[in-house]
């Protein structure tokens, strides 16, 4: 089916089906540390979304996820819970070679590599996955080795005119797994023949020592690699790869992007992918890194959100645009409430034009994991859930079911058929995002009575007349309003008259939109507990 080009996925899937029908889209990510949201952006949901977007648009797509479990350890992540010193022998060796950090797993890489896939399955489609490492000794790699040890001087002259880095006049770009210590990084290639590779172990790295061996080898079925620059563009060649994204670094005037397409044209004859840079995804302000540790697993995701809305996160932003995120924050209510806006407009509950609803409609479905449901799937407030698990911790799930049905969060009448065990997961992960990420303010726990306050006649008044209105039927929204208007009509800062508030339910001076809250609460709780501040 033809699609308009209403999403930044679509717009690729036109221009790649400019090249032909059949694509293979590619992630390559390395288990150095956790696979974490930033990585899934660049290496697994962009492709992901493109693929979808081919097929869409009548094409056909593979995706294939790549884990890069050849590259070498040069150091210990923070915030894996090792004794690094440990790990010290194994530096410079590949990350297929070294311990796992958790008992169970085969080596370093199977660990984080296991990890990754099985979470990353509930996200997207199953890609086709490949161990950079297990392909390198199966031999898929050994004609591109050849190519590349035979084009040397051409590869050379293509780094140092488009990188400017010098490359010495008989540099040979392969690294050699040294026979006697097993690193890669510690050696240097110093002859070619056509048929053997010479080498010595002798170049010194911060993290690991040569061990000084020196020997010679047909290079085959792993026992040489490629340098990244080099690598990369092979990995295009050996897959048949149409269409990559990858870190906005990469694309920089000279960096990796430009010599692998020199070196996809020039040594291996062949037109690179077309390629997209991704943004970084940055948390409070830092960039997300399993090197620093500051990272939100695909695992945390699930806990406190749904995958769809990590799908909507990244099709609704364009891969060049920055994303700053965090737990802590409000920002995962403002992007499920854009969400729940779009999947609305999909099911024809709300029109905001009809671009801007082909817009949504079309984010929405790509979005989804599987198949849009025939019927709108019910929808909840999270703030307001995170509100409901804090008042009404022991609640049963029928309960809090009745529950949302009085303060009418359930725009559902009758439930469908699974509705009640989506609100008990939305009710068990609002409740986690409570326990391990809600951040002072909106953590509660109601006062029985208001405490001793200083307050003069006209905010006292204002309290009571509010506990007054608040024996009428209000909405979420219009009894905030009121609050406002109370505090005007009684001569009260309204930014006092909220502290005053707040003070007198949580005995502080802050806390979730008071609206809501006093529904959630119950209206008539919070009348009592107004009515015991004394004049």
């Amino acid at each position: 089916m033809a699609v308009e080009h209403f999403t930044w996925a679509d717009k690729i899937a036109g221009e790649l089906l400019k090249r032909g029908r059949k694509h293979i889209v590619h992630g390559m990510w390395t288990p150095s540390g956790y696979f974490h949201i930033g990585n899934a952006r660049g290496e697994l949901l962009v492709p992901a979304m493109v693929a979808r977007a081919v097929k869409d648009a009548g094409g056909s797509a593979r995706q294939n996820f790549l884990a890069d479990d050849f590259d070498d350890m040069d150091k210990v992540p923070a915030g894996i819970a090792v004794n690094a010193e440990k790990y010290n022998e194994f530096l410079g060796k590949p990350l297929r070679e070294c311990p796992s950090p958790v008992k169970g797993y085969d080596n370093w890489a199977s660990y984080f590599t296991e990890l990754a896939l099985e979470d990353m399955e509930k996200f997207t489609e199953k890609p086709k996955f490949h161990s950079v490492y297990d392909e390198y000794r199966k031999g898929k790699y050994d004609k591109v080795i050849r190519i590349v040890l035979d084009n040397a001087g051409k590869v050379r002259d293509l780094w140092e005119i488009i990188a400017g880095t010098h490359k010495p006049e008989n540099w040979l770009p392969v690294m050699v797994v040294c026979e006697n210590c097993g690193r890669s990084a510690t050696t240097k290639a110093v002859s070619w023949d056509g048929k053997k590779l010479g080498y010595v172990c002798s170049e010194a790295r911060e993290y690991a020592k040569p061990c000084r061996h020196e020997g010679e080898i047909i290079p085959r079925k792993g026992n040489v690699k490629l340098p990244w620059r080099v690598h990369w563009p092979a990995t295009w060649f050996v897959f048949g790869t149409t269409f990559e994204s990858a870190g906005k670094d990469h694309f920089t005037k000279g960096g990796s992007v430009d010599t692998g397409h020199a070196f996809m044209r020039e040594v291996f004859g062949k037109e690179p992918p077309y390629q997209v840079g991704t943004e970084f995804i940055q948390l409070a302000g830092q960039k997300i890194s399993g090197s620093r540790g500051n990272v939100i697993t695909l695992k945390d995701w699930l806990e406190v959100a749904e995958p769809e809305l990590l799908r909507f996160m990244m099709i609704s932003y364009q891969p060049s645009t920055a994303i700053d995120f965090d737990m802590h924050s409000g920002k995962l209510f403002l992007l499920e409430q854009r969400h729940h806006e779009s999947e609305a407009v999909y099911y024809g509950q709300k029109s905001l034009g009809e671009k801007r609803d082909s817009q949504l409609k079309r984010e929405y479905m790509l979005s989804q994991v599987k198949k849009p449901a025939k019927q709108m799937p019910v929808q909840l407030d999270y703030s307001l859930l995170t509100m409901v698990v804090q008042m009404y911790p022991h609640k049963s799930m029928g309960k809090i079911i009745e529950l949302l049905h009085s303060l009418k969060a359930l725009k559902k009448d009758k439930l469908a058929k699974g509705d009640e065990q989506r609100i008990s997961v939305m009710i068990n992960r609002a409740r986690v995002w409570v326990e391990k990420y809600a951040p002072d303010d909106l953590k509660l726990k109601l006062n029985e009575t208001a405490p001793l306050l200083n307050l003069t006649e006209d905010e006292i008044d204002a309290v009571f007349t509010l506990s007054k209105e608040l024996s009428k039927d209000w909405t979420e929204q219009d009894l905030q309003s009121r609050i406002y208007e109370i505090a005007r009509e009684e001569d009260v800062e309204p930014r006092r008259f909220f502290q005053i508030l707040y003070k007198i339910l949580l005995n502080r001076e802050s806390g979730p939109r008071l609206g809501p809250f006093i529904i959630v609460v119950g209206k008539e709780k919070i009348r009592e507990i107004l009515d015991t501040l004394k004049k």
